[in-house]
């Protein structure tokens, strides 16, 4: 090889090594920008609305259930999601043999690059009104609809500036989670994508509070069922939460017990995937005096370590997303 070939070889690979660079740069930081768009006020705006009197506690089948639900399929719209159901959001259950959930589904369509799905949820129902008090359930679980919602439509600001993510992303708001996990259920059983495409699950329940830090540090973040279950999700969630600068105390223990651990693995949504073989996670702020009580309001929640938890959801989601390995 004569010394002009040499040096068009160096100078082609050189060229290559600089635009992959310079690619990788530019979705890093479009990355950035879009976790960076995940407000505080934006999320206490979804919270307030969806926890708010008006809509009564938001119990599956009722009024205020369904008010939630329109508002959930409304942001989606507006945000720019695909419905995937005949043009529609809803995922109807209406041949339930015990109650009729009405699931909430929008869908940012991956490029196929890389097989299956991530799916990125949180249930939106509550227990409605008991001897005229409201149970508005801001924490449980308003909080995670709004990170939920957040994390959509920085999803679709990613899509639109050019980074189209090799797996499809599927975000629901499950319905009746407090009626034995019947949207979650049902969903499994009837899912957009086969399960056993599913990669994970990042499901995120009572999201808001700064009530029970494991170590006294309130910029935390419980996460259950990525260390004994699913070691390599952990290391999906590490990677997100240090090389992208979250640094939330993260408890992968539920304060060192685990028979707690298991008990609240086995009580909020991700647990139908994880029963089917799906590595499933359940992202949340813990236990508090307020829970299921009327007193769980809005304005308790912690909006500024809400939005670092939402943030590391949406980095973990597109780290996912990206990564074959997982």
């Amino acid at each position: 090889m004569n010394q002009i070939m040499i040096k068009r070889l160096l100078t082609f690979v050189c060229a290559t090594a600089y635009c992959f660079c310079h690619t990788a740069v530019a979705q890093d930081l479009a990355l950035k920008n879009c976790a960076l768009s995940i407000l505080p006020a934006t999320l206490r705006q979804h919270v307030e609305l969806l926890a708010s009197d008006s809509l009564q506690g938001r119990e599956t089948g009722t009024p205020g259930g369904w008010m939630a639900a329109d508002y959930i399929a409304s942001c989606f719209e507006r945000y720019g999601l695909t419905a995937p159901y005949s043009g529609s959001y809803f995922q109807e259950a209406e041949d339930s043999p015990t109650i009729n959930p009405r699931n909430v589904v929008g869908v940012v369509e991956g490029s196929g690059a890389a097989k299956g799905a991530i799916v990125v949820c949180a249930h939106y129902d509550h227990h409605g009104m008991h001897n005229y008090a409201v149970y508005n359930g801001a924490d449980d679980n308003a909080s995670g609809v709004a990170a939920m919602l957040e994390i959509a439509k920085a999803s679709v600001s990613m899509k639109r500036s050019g980074y189209t993510p090799p797996r499809t992303l599927i975000f629901i708001a499950f319905d009746a989670k407090e009626s034995n996990m019947a949207g979650s259920e049902w969903y499994a059983k009837y899912p957009l994508v086969p399960l056993k495409e599913t990669v994970a699950c990042l499901n995120m329940d009572m999201l808001g509070r700064i009530d029970a830090p494991p170590t006294g540090d309130t910029n935390y973040v419980l996460v259950v069922g990525a260390d004994r279950r699913h070691p390599a999700l952990r290391e999906a969630i590490d990677e997100a939460n240090t090389e992208r600068g979250v640094w939330l105390d993260t408890d992968y223990t539920y304060y060192g017990s685990p028979a707690f651990y298991d008990m609240f693995y086995k009580i909020s949504d991700q647990y139908n995937f994880g029963v089917r073989g799906v590595p499933s996670v359940y992202y949340t702020s813990g236990m508090h005096d307020d829970l299921w009580k009327p007193g769980d309001d809005a304005y308790k929640l912690s909006y500024p370590v809400l939005q670092k938890r939402t943030q590391l959801v949406f980095y973990t989601a597109w780290l996912l997303a990206y990564k074959t390995g997982y």
